[in-house]
């Protein structure tokens, strides 16, 4: 492959890849440290150690180290290529089976497996750890991953050249991979019509998510028991913040997937994106969590204060008048004791401040 022949060459795709997940990368690292402040931290000290999410914090350092070791890994690509190899950089990004190379898929795989996995976890955890609710995902999952594994092998035996990862041997396992993705994500975060029938949503005429449907079926039970308005409730909040996430990691592998049936060497600046954007996806979801968590801790803290405030007495000033009724007074002789007379009283009560919460 000559530059001459390619609008955007490979060396080019690399460096511009190598930019991209940098960047990501650092988004991804202010990500990672408030997730692991939100495991681990509560108020001025670190948690208990049973109070540690230990699922989610292993999730997460897997994903820093996967995001962390793909970064390293593509900067070592990128010197050998342009510093240390003896020719045209063009010939040494175009050895598919180069370990950098296969390295390189196997972080891909490895972090679509995490983020795949906790999706699913999450799905299974709102639906009250209903298996048939996640049959179909698991069912992808488990194809992305024996295609990932798959794709990782042909490619570190493959001895084809200057095609990379649009050889024709490994086409099918790839185009596979992301359409099983791309399915699970699209089952447990953007729509699910199999087993729900009947959606009454206002997000969008669109079905809505597995999660996103579960969480807006509670509002929705909430909003018809209480009279308090729930638009800016914690279930809304969560609801948004799983759309936004979502729709970012799916965006990313439906643009992944375009540029791959494309043969653009984009492709790989996108890919090494999306290593860093399942990350960032996982971590805004906690950050979010906690920080709703430290909301509702502060509001009832909040109230604990004002309940607990001293009562005081006010005091009342009334004064009650005494009129005669006129109609009374031209059929019968007056009324004794009508003649207009101020009573001045004092009347003690106790002012007690209530909060009524939004329940």
């Amino acid at each position: 492959m000559s530059k001459g022949k390619d609008s955007f060459p490979i060396d080019a795709a690399q460096v511009v890849g190598l930019f991209m997940e940098s960047v990501f990368y650092g988004i991804f690292l202010v990500s990672f440290f408030a997730c692991m402040r939100a495991l681990l931290w509560s108020g001025t000290w670190f948690k208990p150690f049973h109070m540690w999410n230990k699922k989610m914090l292993t999730a997460s350092l897997l994903m820093f180290t996967v995001a962390s070791l793909d970064v390293a890994f593509h900067l070592r690509h990128n010197l050998e290529a342009f510093i240390w190899f003896d020719g045209d950089p063009i010939e040494d990004f175009d050895r598919t089976s180069a370990w950098l190379n296969v390295i390189a898929m196997g972080c891909y795989v490895v972090q679509t497996f995490i983020g795949d996995a906790i999706l699913i976890f999450r799905c299974w955890i709102v639906y009250n750890k209903r298996w048939d609710i996640i049959a179909f995902p698991v069912l992808f999952w488990v194809g992305t991953t024996v295609c990932g594994t798959i794709t990782i092998y042909v490619e570190a035996t493959i001895n084809t050249s200057g095609k990379l990862l649009n050889a024709s041997t490994l086409v099918p396992f790839i185009t596979s991979m992301l359409c099983l993705t791309l399915a699970t994500n699209v089952l447990t975060t953007c729509a699910y019509q199999l087993t729900v029938t009947r959606v009454y949503t206002t997000f969008s005429n669109a079905a809505p998510a597995l999660i996103v449907y579960r969480i807006w079926t509670i509002r929705k039970g909430l909003t018809h028991r209480s009279a308090v308005i729930l638009s800016q409730s914690p279930l809304t909040s969560i609801a948004i913040v799983l759309v936004e996430s979502g729709l970012l990691y799916t965006m990313s592998i439906v643009i992944l997937f375009a540029l791959y049936l494309a043969s653009n060497n984009g492709q790989y600046g996108v890919s090494n994106a999306v290593v860093q954007i399942i990350g960032i996806t996982f971590n805004l979801i906690i950050t979010s969590v906690d920080r709703r968590e430290s909301g509702l801790e502060s509001e009832a803290s909040h109230r604990h204060h004002e309940r607990n405030q001293p009562l005081h007495m006010i005091s009342i000033k009334t004064t009650v008048s005494r009129f005669p009724d006129p109609a009374a007074g031209r059929s019968r002789s007056p009324v004794r004791g009508t003649t207009p007379e101020s009573v001045d009283t004092k009347a003690t009560g106790i002012a007690n401040k209530w909060e009524e919460g939004g329940k």
